[in-house]
């Protein structure tokens, strides 16, 4: 394997552990506030706690293949996801022009970039390569 694949072999494969969290977190939310009646805030924030650890084993083990972590991993691994979330969250709401093509672009820019950060988090401080 190159050296360019190897660099991007874990960033494919934190965009398909994120991407297939993100899907299950979406589809659990929807379906748990539509069939089980659920209110929607509340059910979105447990669900997404929910996906939190069950994520970061994934990427631990199949995204960054990480033997070992510091103490502090998941935690820092959570408050990266929290804050994540919480500024694209920010940005989109504030920047928000009610013209769907812009909207979405702005989402997409907004989630690109939040995860673009994380992945860079997430190689160089939690689960840095040895």
């Amino acid at each position: 394997m190159t050296g360019a694949a190897r660099n991007l072999a874990p960033f494919i494969r934190f965009l398909f552990v994120g991407g297939s969290f993100a899907l299950l977190f979406a589809g659990t939310t929807a379906a748990l506030i539509r069939f089980a009646g659920a209110p929607p805030l509340i059910t979105s924030v447990v669900v997404y706690l929910i996906c939190i650890p069950l994520a970061f084993t994934a990427q631990k083990k199949f995204a960054f293949r990480a033997e070992n972590t510091g103490r502090g991993a998941l935690p820092a691994y959570a408050a990266t996801q929290v804050v994540g979330l919480t500024l694209v969250s920010v940005v989109t709401s504030r920047f928000v022009q009610h013209v769907f093509w812009l909207d979405t672009l702005l989402y997409l820019v907004s989630a690109g970039l939040a995860a673009v950060v994380s992945f860079l988090i997430l190689r160089f401080v939690i689960f840095r390569p040895a």
